[in-house]
């Protein structure tokens, strides 16, 4: 995990870092970046998309994280539940099709959303 923490010192545009380091953690574990910032295992994916917005994965793993009614604070501003998350992540990829399962298994009985 340090080894991450440095190479994000090193680079703090450097996506792989960032979503490795969220893939290392344990749910409700934080971590200190040498910045300051105490970040989780959902902030660390949401500075990964910070460095690289076109990774499909990373917006899945994200949305996998979050429960039905929580969201999560984007750094261009947006809010996005889990729903927008798997969406995000199919404009990513549209041949992702896990996205697809969990964006189903995600909506409620004649809900609909735009793709």
């Amino acid at each position: 995990k340090q080894l991450y923490v440095e190479a994000i010192r090193c680079n703090n545009s450097n996506d792989t870092a960032f979503y490795n380091l969220a893939v290392a953690l344990t749910s409700g574990e934080t971590l200190q970046l040498l910045d300051g910032r105490v970040l989780d295992k959902k902030q660390l994916f949401a500075e990964a998309i910070r460095c690289d917005s076109g990774d499909g994965l990373t917006y899945f793993y994200l949305a996998g994280l979050l429960a039905a009614d929580e969201t999560v604070q984007m750094h261009d501003g947006r809010v996005l539940d889990k729903k927008q998350l798997y969406v995000e992540a199919l404009h990513c990829n549209r041949d992702y099709g896990n996205a697809y399962f969990n964006l189903a298994s995600a909506l409620t009985a004649g809900e609909t959303v735009q793709l």
